[in-house]
């Protein structure tokens, strides 16, 4: 019997919370979409994707999603399973590390993470076992003792104490069952060591019995295992207690065998075959062409699948439908450009091979705490193309987004869909790819089309096209970033090793014989080569453009006097951490530089996470990594910097998170003043926020008979108070008045405060 669905993706957010974050707090940018297991307690649906876990109610459709930002210890996760007998979910990740959550809360056990062994340490499958539960990880078994939160042992169960990775385990009223590296291990759960190596039997009988073994599964009184064939096939044999038997020929590639309903569920990635005891084949789920299964579970007579394609699966009615929580198509993202309310992002490579990466193109716009996927799925002006990687705004229209890609063209967006898009047929871009784009103030779009006769190409407002001939850049293909500074130069950043080079074309683009060049390597006063390797540049809001190098970071505070004459060198900024006085981050590889709302800097770097630092770069504000912070990696890509909430995106080499900072965007006058939370209720600890500031405003917060109970200076557009008075007491209930004025008194502003105790 065959049962084929194909049905349209519905998707299903239902009940998903999603607002903004307060400052100082994190959340994950994830997708959500490569689903892997699936598992079920009494009411709620949990299921594991590559780049985390989400949990789905029975009862009321909450969708809520688990992540290092929310309190777990760790971001990948490799296995989870669920006790019916202590109603807890535990949580296994690759580093070895565990989280048993409970209720009320999280407890980790991160005594594999911390082992000083130079194995494998991934936990690869949970087996619950009453009080117990038994770890599959990469160098042999760990029991755990839920009722005490800890270790009881370890078993090395390889023969003469072998330490073998163990892909999955499976119990039976009297055994328990191994699938390793090496085949099939099987030992008494009554009343045997297990941590002696002799009480395990390696099944000899199995043909090919030294061969891996991937899943286990028991129907009757019969075991089942699969094990690969080829990349793309499995086999699956059958043991009833004396020989094995091949069952049912081959297969797709098996992720998972599955006793539901005293049936055999096999789950391959194209499709899920059914058979009862017997072995009869009694029905089948295939869902088109869209499908990669991975896992399968069914509770209250429901139905989830997890696809490695389209996450957590339903199917009701004869129809299909998915759910997830809200993010990206994309976990690894390479491009992003935040603007007012709006942070865009791409996904897409050009490789090491400049050939591309071939993923699909796609853009994920992040607005009003949601996020909107352009794919080509809604955008059919998208089918065929791939590998958008570069993301950038204009500047005389902020509602213009343009993504290049690696071959086939720029396309420009708004948050309605596609505007328009250029490529070899309609414009002087060829064939190779877009390795950088940036806007004037004019509205022109700058683009680095590398390895093309003339790189520089420019799209102008009128939406006619140039193409500029500068001998140093043509037909490169190791052309890195462009950069426009407010004074009208072009700056681009060339291969490590290689100079930079400046130009300017005087306003007059159809005319070169005007135009000013430059190159020149990154050097300081005493003409001592600072670094060769140079990743990131950025102008802040003074017009000095800072460098990101594999020394820390250098800065041009005069960068129009490359085409003047006289010496033209960067400096470092000079920071004292613990009493030693040293160049900022001169040991780090800083990757990337962002600006916030009050022209300090995020540095991301490639071994140590990231640092905010002073405007000028001489203290160090803040500094975030793996240890202190939900950071997912310490490697920190890309940095935005969302001006309007103030909200910090950080692209990472395990995907994308955000921290929301006390600093955004200032605004040029008061018309947007504003106080959050108001009123302040008795249960609210959190800090008030006042938005909406100019720069470097005063703020003195006063009773309503002027008793003043605290004062402070705004950085950027917001300020925080904390609801404490000078003596750092709670404030008492009433209205307070809050007094805004700019920092030259020229302008002011007085809003109103309820707070409640």
């Amino acid at each position: 019997m065959r049962y084929l669905i194909l049905a349209f993706l519905v998707s299903f957010f239902s009940f998903q919370s999603i607002a903004q974050i307060r400052i100082g707090e994190w959340r994950e940018h994830l997708p959500y979409r490569k689903a892997n297991q699936v598992i079920a307690s009494d009411n709620r649906i949990y299921c594991r994707t590559e780049s985390g876990l989400f949990s789905y109610s029975l009862t009321d459709n909450e969708i809520q999603a688990f992540s290092k930002a929310k309190g777990l210890s760790d971001s990948e996760i490799t296995s989870i399973a669920w006790s019916e007998d202590q109603d807890i979910l535990v949580i296994g990740y690759t580093n070895g590390n565990l989280d048993l959550i409970t209720d009320s809360e999280i407890l980790n056990i991160p005594d594999i993470k911390h082992a000083d062994i130079l194995l494998d340490k991934s936990i690869n499958n949970i087996l619950m076992h009453g009080e117990f539960v038994y770890l599959a990880t990469g160098f042999g078994i760990v029991l755990i003792n839920l009722n005490k939160q800890e270790i009881a042992d370890t078993y090395y169960i390889g023969d003469g104490g072998e330490k073998l990775k163990v892909n999955e385990l499976l119990s039976t009223n009297t055994d328990i069952w191994a699938a390793t590296v090496k085949g099939i291990f099987r030992a008494s759960l009554d009343g045997s060591n297990l941590a002696d190596f002799s009480n395990w039997e390696h099944l000899s009988n199995l043909p090919d019995y030294q061969k891996e073994c991937d899943h286990l599964a028991v129907v009757g009184t019969d075991l089942f295992l699969s094990r690969k064939l080829t990349a793309t096939t499995s086999e699956i044999l059958r043991y009833n207690g004396n020989i094995w038997t091949n069952f049912g020929g081959a297969f797709s590639t098996v992720y998972a065998l599955k006793n539901l309903e005293d049936k055999l569920w096999i789950c391959q990635s194209d499709l899920i075959q059914i058979f009862s005891e017997n072995g009869v084949e009694s029905f089948e789920i295939s869902l088109g062409d869209q499908r990669n299964y991975r896992d399968v579970v069914k509770v209250q007579n429901r139905t989830f699948i997890a696809d490695h394609e389209n996450s957590l699966l339903e199917i009701t009615g004869g129809n299909v439908i998915q759910i997830k929580p809200e993010g990206p198509l994309q976990q690894i993202i390479t491009g992003i450009f935040s603007v007012e309310d709006e942070t865009w992002t791409v996904a897409g490579s050009p490789n090491e091979s400049f050939n591309g990466s071939q993923s699909d193109a796609a853009l994920f716009l992040f607005k009003d705490q949601k996020w909107t996927n352009f794919s080509a799925a809604n955008t059919p002006e998208l089918i065929g193309s791939h590998d958008l990687f570069q993301i950038t705004g204009n500047l005389r229209d902020n509602s213009r987004i343009y993504a290049a890609s690696w071959g086939d063209g720029v396309f420009e967006f708004n948050d309605e869909g596609l505007q328009a898009s250029w490529n070899t047929t309609n414009s002087p871009l060829e064939s190779k790819g877009i390795a950088s784009m940036a806007s004037d103030k004019d509205g022109n779009l700058w683009m680095l089309d590398v390895q093309s006769t003339f790189p520089v190409k420019v799209h102008l407002w009128n939406d006619d096209w140039l193409s500029l001939n500068y001998s140093a850049l043509n037909n490169r293909n190791d052309l890195k970033k462009i950069i426009v500074l407010s004074n009208g130069d072009k700056w681009v950043l060339r291969a490590e090793g290689e100079a930079l080079f400046a130009f300017n074309e005087n306003s007059t683009l159809s005319n070169s014989s005007d135009d000013v060049t430059a190159s020149f390597f990154l050097r300081d006063e005493n003409n001592a080569t600072i670094s060769s390797d140079i990743y990131d540049m950025c102008e802040d809001e003074e017009a000095n453009v800072w460098l990101a190098t594999s020394n820390g970071v250098a800065i041009y505070n005069d960068p129009g006097a490359i085409f003047r004459t006289g010496s033209f060198f960067a400096y470092r900024p000079i920071i004292t951490v613990n009493g030693s006085t040293q160049y900022l981050l001169s040991t780090e590889k800083v990757r990337s530089i962002a600006v916030d709302g009050a022209n300090q800097k995020w540095l991301g770097t490639e071994n140590s996470g990231v640092f905010l630092v002073s405007e000028n770069g001489e203290k160090q504000i803040a500094h975030f990594n793996t240890d202190n912070s939900p950071l997912p990696s310490n490697l920190v890509e890309k940095i935005s910097v969302n001006s309007n909430s103030g909200e910090v995106f950080f692209l990472t080499d395990k995907g994308m998170i955000s921290y929301r900072a006390s600093v955004n965007k200032a605004s040029e006058n008061f018309d947007n003043l504003y106080v959050f939370p108001n009123p302040v209720r008795p249960e609210y600890r959190g800090d008030i926020t006042v938005s909406g500031l100019m720069q470097n405003s005063m703020v003195k917060i006063t009773d309503l008979t002027a008793n003043l109970v605290w004062e402070g200076k705004s950085l950027g557009g917001q300020i925080i108070w904390d609801g404490k008075n000078f003596n750092g007491n709670r404030v008492h209930t009433g209205v307070y008045l809050i007094f805004c004025s700019s920092s030259d008194g020229s302008k002011s502003k007085v809003i109103k405060l309820l707070f409640i105790n």
